[in-house]
């Protein structure tokens, strides 16, 4: 086992001693000095310093970064380039140009046709619907006009006949016989039907919201007010 390396009285660590190594190493001069060649030549008779002083420069210019040698042009030539860099830029305009007048183009085409085939279906829609309308028109008509026809008339059977009704019915909620002559109750009688037959001459007609506006279209007001129709909404119908 080797001993430590003892260093002011205390064992020497490695980087201590890399240190001390490196402080005491002489650095080698490195610089470049013509004199050593001064008075000396080769067999020749070709003096040193001059050999040493062609081989620097000849090391320097190697070194020295060669600037590429830009090609001489002519005026024609240069015209050529300038034309075909505003023909590039002209081409290149066009069909951008062409690239967005197209997507413009398809833009605007879409929106009329949109607003157009709305138009035509709008117009189609109304004409194919034009035959059920006036069908539906009809039909309203038809029974328009037959609730509108008046009541028929009360012959003298039906008087009797109401008249013995009344009295039965009488009877049976006071339990006795009335005692008034039938020819009163029957003059009653009459005049509540005629009563009721004016009343009945003004109809209540219970339509969807939509078929009154139909009904008001195609009739009138004036129509409606002749034939004393009172025409009442109601959602719940279809």
């Amino acid at each position: 086992m080797t001993k430590p390396i003892k260093y002011q009285g205390r064992p020497l660590r490695a980087s201590e001693a890399v240190d001390e190594l490196l402080e005491k190493w002489p650095i080698p001069d490195v610089t470049q000095d013509t004199r050593k060649f001064a008075g000396r030549s080769t067999a020749f008779g070709t003096p040193l310093a001059d050999l040493y002083r062609k081989e620097l420069e000849q090391s320097a210019e190697d070194l020295e970064p060669e600037e590429p040698e830009l090609p001489s042009l002519t005026m024609a030539e240069l015209e050529r380039i300038r034309q075909d860099a505003y023909e590039e830029g002209l081409k290149q305009g066009h069909e951008q140009g062409y690239i967005d007048g197209f997507e413009k183009g398809v833009g605007e085409g879409k929106e009329a046709g949109y607003k157009e085939g709305i138009e035509l279906g709008k117009t189609q829609g109304q004409e194919d619907v034009k035959p059920l309308i006036e069908e539906q028109l009809t039909s309203l008509k038809a029974l328009l006009d037959s609730l509108s026809a008046p009541l028929a008339k009360v012959d003298d059977d039906a008087e009797k006949q109401l008249v013995q009704l009344t009295v039965m019915l009488t009877e049976a909620l006071v339990y006795q016989e009335i005692k008034t002559s039938p020819e009163i109750v029957l003059q009653s009688l009459k005049q509540c039907i005629d009563v009721l037959a004016s009343e009945q001459q003004s109809v209540r007609i219970h339509l969807h919201p939509e078929d009154i506006e139909l009904v008001k279209n195609s009739y009138g007001d004036a129509a409606l007010t002749d034939n004393h129709w009172q025409l009442v909404p109601e959602p719940t119908l279809e």
